[in-house]
């Protein structure tokens, strides 16, 4: 009983599961019973070893025993709730490194593309919208969807969508960096052909020099600010809460919450306040210069954190999306998209440039919260790095754990600057989705590399996992599939060559995360001391079929050794 209980533990962690103060614990732990035991089954814990074991106990919402069914079957008493699990495979909660789970949740009542397979369904989804909708009035469309999945291969144009709304504005967002919309929508928003091009923005435009109806990057708020408000507290609130519980259902317990607002932070904390969190959130304030980075360590502590919200730091985006990273060398031509021979995409410097971001860094590194750059394209990279650099000069960033997210197209050196500085990756599934304009605007060899997981963990970056959902489908196991497959939603393989194996993918999706959000001791594994966070699969995440792994869920969910999806009813 002493080797189960002190297995990937040290004695302190036990003595705070079971309020214990000193180091007998054989005989102390077997006269206590666990509040619940779950036996029989293909335990992952994800521990140094990546050990295997069939059995776990939770007392008080944490680990109190990991090892074999008669071992920590001993703590088994009147009042245990005894579960067999039949074989099933556990595995720790499940993390998102990046996840706007807010934006997710308010895309649920929006019109819908993801079935959408060609124009004329997006035409028919819009025309069904405005069938209910009053003249004038807005269509807007979820932005969880993808241009890929359409037999064009092309986003909707103004003429598209005028054809099925031709008094409703239209609005269609793609992922976070790209929107559509008709002619309605650009006359509301003042868009004409006389229109310039905003700072970090690209108004597309046809032959004619007319705009087809596709914004790329700052370009989007063009439209964007002249939007209706959005829904209200109340049903923003219940939103999220459900989305929350979509989430569980994955097996996933928390996500890193990238770029949100005062008023959006305030939100999350009302709902912990009621209780109603289900997934561990981790909060990342969004700024655009040194004013917002003074405004945020002026308004903020770590007095607000605790094991269900936290605020961890600042986010920065740097550059755009595929359609708009800022790349050393120039995009391919893209007909009808992006027809500049030299463009090279756009860095989205503050006002003050290079020297304001830095001081911006300075100000978050001085008061030690940590910073996370979008940083997509090579040159964006680079350019985060030197900010990076400038400002650990000064001030060292090592145990800051600062990253940079995404990071598509990093080179030999950029990967030996991170490990150097301690500079973490945050990597995600977008190829999934948006492979398909990797090739068509940046060539094959750059579209292949894209996203080197496999470089980056050989580089010793440290690198963690998750989706970028409403970009990119919330599901952690098409995430994990890949990763380890390189497969597109098209079935064409990209980059095999950076696939990882499912043991690295699990280890970037639990504890690596956890890592990056400071937590890797209470989270991210299943170990004696540590929370109770795990999710009981449909299947074995390490044996099924690549086409299997792609579908997987949770049978049942546990945060903190409460049940939050599913049910310990056999």
């Amino acid at each position: 009983m002493t080797d189960l209980l002190l297995r990937g533990a040290s004695i302190s962690a036990i003595a705070l599961a079971w309020g214990m103060g000193t180091p007998v614990l054989a005989q102390d732990a077997a006269a206590r019973t666990a509040d619940i035991v779950l036996t029989g089954g293909n335990i992952l814990t994800v521990d140094d070893d990546f050990s295997s074991v069939s059995a776990v106990a939770i007392s008080d919402g944490r680990f109190v025993a990991v090892g074999s069914d008669e071992e920590v079957s001993a703590l088994v008493g009147p009042d245990t709730r005894n579960i067999d699990l039949g074989g099933r495979t556990v595995v720790p909660g499940l993390i998102d490194n990046h996840l706007h789970q807010l934006s997710a949740a308010l895309n649920a009542p929006l019109v819908s593309f993801l079935d959408a397979r060609s124009i004329a369904d997006v035409q028919e989804a819009v025309a069904a919208r405005v069938a209910e909708t009053a003249p004038g009035e807005w269509i807007q469309a979820s932005s969880a969807w993808h241009e890929s999945t359409l037999a064009e291969g092309r986003l909707p144009t103004r003429h598209d969508l005028d054809a099925v709304s031709p008094d409703n504005p239209v609005y269609v967002p793609r992922g976070g960096h790209v929107v559509t919309v008709n002619s309605a929508a650009l006359a509301a928003a003042g868009i004409t052909r006389d229109t310039p091009n905003p700072e970090g923005g690209i108004i597309v435009r046809d032959e004619q020099g007319e705009p087809t109806g596709v914004l790329l990057e700052s370009a989007t708020y063009l439209v964007r600010e002249v939007l209706p408000p959005g829904a209200p507290p109340e049903d923003q609130a219940r939103l999220l809460t459900d989305f929350m519980k979509e989430l569980n259902a994955y097996g996933v317990v928390g996500v890193v919450e990238p770029g949100l607002s005062a008023e959006q932070i305030e939100l999350y904390d009302q709902l912990r306040q009621q209780g109603e969190l289900t997934v561990r959130t981790s909060l990342l304030y969004r700024i655009r210069g040194l004013e917002d980075a003074q405004t945020f360590v002026d308004s903020y502590d770590r007095d607000f954190s605790d094991d269900m919200l936290s605020i961890d730091g600042v986010k920065f985006l740097l550059d755009g999306g595929v359609e708009g990273a800022y790349l050393n060398e120039p995009y391919e031509i893209v007909e009808g998209e992006q027809t500049d021979p030299e463009f090279r995409g756009v860095l989205l410097l503050p006002p003050g440039g290079q020297e304001e971001l830095v001081e911006a860094y300075k100000v978050i590194a001085e008061d030690g919260w940590q910073v996370q750059t979008h940083a997509v394209g090579d040159a964006t990279i680079d350019a985060a790095l030197d900010a990076y650099e400038a400002v650990n000069a000064t001030t060292p960033i090592s145990d800051l754990r600062w990253a940079l997210m995404h990071v598509f197209l990093p080179s030999a050196d950029a990967m030996e600057r991170m490990k150097e500085m301690q500079v973490l990756a945050t990597v995600q599934d977008h190829a999934l989705l948006l492979g398909h304009n990797q090739l068509r605007y940046w060539g094959e060899e750059r579209a292949a590399y894209a996203i080197p997981i496999r470089s980056l963990l050989d580089a010793g970056v440290e690198t963690s996992g998750g989706t970028d959902a409403p970009v990119l489908p919330a599901s952690p196991f098409l995430s994990i599939s890949w990763m380890t497959t390189r497969e597109l939603m098209n079935g064409s393989v990209l980059g095999p060559e950076q696939a990882i194996t499912r043991e690295e993918a699990l280890r970037l999706w639990t504890i690596e995360s956890a890592y990056l959000v400071g937590t890797e001791e209470d989270r991210g594994s299943i170990e004696v001391g540590k929370l109770a966070d795990l999710a009981v699969l449909s299947g074995d995440l390490m044996s099924v079929s690549d086409e299997e792994l792609k579908s997987l869920t949770a049978e049942l969910t546990m945060l903190g050794g409460e049940v939050v999806h599913g049910s310990l009813e056999q």
